[in-house]
Parts: C-alpha cells; structure tokens; sequence
C-alpha cells in the first residue's frame, strides 16, 4: 500500500519521525568514532617467518583445519589464525589474516571463519576468498558465519529467524562445537540499538566495526567468483549468514 495512513494521511509526521531517526543513528556512529580516535591502538602487525614455522609444525601434526580471526574460540581439530594469542587456545598462529601468504597453497582441509568477514572492505573480503581458495586442498571446505543485513532488517520487524538444520551443517562439515542457532541473537528485535550494531558493530573502533553489510546475494557472488561452490546456506531471512562450501576444481 504506497499510500497507506502513515505516509500518506500524516506526511509531516512520517517525514520528523524518520529525520528523527536517522539523525539519531547518524549522530551515534559520529559519537562513537570520536570516542574510539581517543583511545584507539593501532594494531600493526608483520608475518615473519615464525608464523609459518608455526603453522608448518601443526600441518605435519595433523593439524590442517584453521580457524581464521578465531579469537579465544578453541574449536576441536582446528588452528586459530588471529593478531593476538588467547591462552586458553591449545593450536594457535599469531599473525595477521589479511596477508595469508605465509600458508603455503592447497596444504589446509578446512578453513573456517565465524563473525570475520563482515569487519573487512569488500576489496578485502574477496582477496580473503581467493586466499582461502588458494591455500585449501582440492575439494577442501570452507565454512562461514556471518551477520546477515537482511536478516536482521527482517528480524527487527518479524520474528527473528536463527539458522535451522544445525546436524545437517554440521554433518558437511561446520564445527560441531562453534555457535550455530544461538537464540541469544535475537536481541536485535525491535531494539533499535541493537539492529544498528548489528549492522555497523562499534563504529571507528577498528578492532570491532562492521565495514561491509553482507547478504545472501553478496556473499554467493563473491563465493562464486573466488571458485567456491555451495553446499548448504541458511534461510536468506536467517540473523546469519551460514555457508558451507567447497572448492571447485579448475576446468
């Protein structure tokens, strides 16, 4: 209905109402950068080659699943690729995920990436895809979780909807013991504070804000252009975005 009793009976209403908002967002984000400048810590990190002495040592063990940007998570059969070193981590490479090159091509089964991409440029995701393509054995998986921008658009006005089919994600190889379902990321629901973080995480603080709103469209282009296939991905009205992938071979 384009002219239903709020756009088009209260016309003024509906223009303050929304100017409204979206000031308020605005001024947020804006508040937030300057917050963030004050007592921002630029992290600045180089792969030396200790990175891949590391990792080769927990290749030859055995060890070919990673987990990149994996924070504190300490998932099963995996290596932790991230900036910091989490003592509760048993397998863990310090090094910064946007350079990859210290993994040497098709040595890795798995790679893994929960809550990462949507903190990347879209320059800097599809340079993540090729690199995970590169360094992933022929037919290897890939496994990603991501927020989703038009699940959450959704969820903020309907029933928020968390990804379903868990055992079968599972049996094609996500991680059995990473988050999946979790009902906790419904918060977002008619709170409007949450719906932003949701979108644009902690703006100006480069450890944890959002630079690109991933979709089900974008994430499957940019999976098909790097040479992925899909295997299974949630509901597009799902809160995330769940991809479970494969590497195709070269014609």
């Amino acid at each position: 209905m384009a002219h239903g009793s709020w756009g088009g009976r209260l016309p003024l209403v509906n223009y303050i109402a929304s100017q409204a908002f979206f000031m308020a967002a605005r001024w947020r984000m804006f508040s937030k950068r300057v917050h963030n400048r004050q007592r921002r810590s630029v992290v600045v990190l180089d792969n030396g080659a200790e990175a891949r002495t590391e990792l080769r040592r927990f290749l030859d063990a055995g060890y070919d699943k990673l987990n990149v940007g994996g924070g504190p998570k300490n998932l099963s059969g995996f290596v932790n690729i991230d900036f910091a070193r989490f003592p509760q981590v048993e397998r863990q490479v310090v090094a910064n995920i946007l350079d990859l090159s210290f993994i040497e091509s098709e040595r890795v089964a798995q790679v893994h990436s929960n809550h990462v991409l949507e903190h990347l440029s879209r320059a800097e995701i599809e340079s993540q895809l090729r690199e995970y393509h590169r360094i992933l054995k022929p037919e290897g998986v890939l496994s990603i979780r991501c927020p989703n921008a038009l699940g959450v658009a959704y969820g903020f006005w309907f029933e928020p909807v968390l990804e379903s089919d868990s055992d079968e994600f599972i049996r094609l190889g996500f991680p059995s013991d990473e988050s999946l379902a979790d009902p906790a990321d419904k918060w977002a629901h008619r709170d409007l504070y949450a719906t932003l973080h949701w979108f644009y995480g902690d703006p100006g603080n480069i450890e944890n804000q959002h630079l690109t709103l991933v979709t089900p469209t974008l994430i499957r282009k940019l999976l098909a252009d790097a040479g992925f296939e899909i295997i299974k991905s949630a509901e597009p009205e799902a809160l995330n975005i769940v991809v479970v992938a494969r590497k195709t071979l070269a014609d």
